[in-house]
């Protein structure tokens, strides 16, 4: 090889021989699992207007702030490398029509964008599968999707893992939590790491997140969601946990767990490696092996 032969870009990989076997395995066991649970398969573009992930994602998200890949084209638009898969889809739902079809399960995988700093486990472009219930409001869907990912997870092998759940609440739980939030961290405002106190004035659920020492000091006894639910949000999240249990899910209550989009709404999760688990020293610094959680009113 010339010495001047250029080198792959940093935070992406070549993948080759059993690598690659493993990749498709993957991909091949949650095309047949997306088929036994009908979920309909999708292409999506891999660039967009920027606005479809500005406006869905949040402004305030690390996503949308930091992480972006974003370039104008020669027609002076703004567009976007797809940082995840959601919005797109959603924007598809809404311009092709697709809502004749609601409810409408869609699956989809390949490559997403993100800059962010290259570390074990993490990639600028990496690859992700993606399924998705659009117009189902019943709590019933949420545990279809949960039930749907832990079949994969089994079907993959993947073992000592264990399903994080949280409820983030209807708009108004939300709002009201948010208020909470403010009120309590306004207080200890300098104290916290600087990234937070940023945060507390954009999307303070996003310190809930933090991994900073000084901002976990004053997470742990930060105000819960759960004494702000509304009746019909509580009933939503019992219906969704008792759904899980009798189709045989395990899952453990994760108070803090927010997500990182601002999008979600009620059921947010996470499958997360046990501490030791072989799937736990596989992963490096992700320490999620599949998350999402439930939006409405997104677009």
């Amino acid at each position: 090889m010339s010495k001047n032969t250029p080198k792959a870009i940093r935070g992406t990989q070549d993948i080759f021989g059993e690598d690659a076997e493993a990749f498709a395995f993957v991909v091949e066991t949650f095309e047949r699992v997306r088929k036994l649970y009908r979920f309909r398969r999708v292409e999506m573009p891999v660039f967009e207007k920027t606005e479809v992930f500005s406006r869905a994602i949040g402004e305030t998200t690390d996503v949308v702030s930091k992480e972006m890949y974003s370039f104008e084209d020669r027609g002076g638009d703004s567009l976007t490398l797809r940082p995840e898969f959601t919005a797109g889809i959603s924007r598809a739902f809404l311009t092709n029509g697709w809502q004749q079809h609601a409810p409408l399960k869609v699956a989809t995988h390949g490559p997403l964008f993100r800059y962010e700093r290259p570390q074990k486990g993490r990639y600028r472009q990496f690859h992700q599968i993606d399924a998705e219930i659009i117009g189902a409001a019943e709590p019933q869907a949420d545990v279809e999707l949960l039930a749907m990912a832990d079949q994969v997870l089994k079907e993959l092998g993947i073992e000592g893992v264990t399903l994080h759940l949280n409820t983030l609440g209807d708009a108004a739980s939300r709002d009201a939590w948010r208020a909470g939030l403010i009120d309590y961290f306004g207080k200890v405002r300098g104290e916290l790491s600087e990234e937070s106190q940023e945060r507390l004035d954009k999307n303070p659920l996003r310190i809930l997140d933090s991994k900073d020492p000084r901002d976990r000091a004053f997470v742990v006894d930060a105000p819960k969601i759960d004494a702000y639910l509304s009746d019909e949000a509580l009933a939503f999240f019992e219906a969704v946990t008792s759904g899980l249990d009798a189709a045989g899910v395990k899952w453990a209550r994760a108070e803090s767990l927010v997500r990182g989009l601002d999008y979600y709404r009620h059921t947010a999760f996470e499958f997360i490696p046990d501490e030791g688990s072989a799937a736990a020293g596989a992963l490096g610094s992700q320490s999620t092996v599949l998350g999402g959680g439930r939006y409405d009113g997104l677009m």
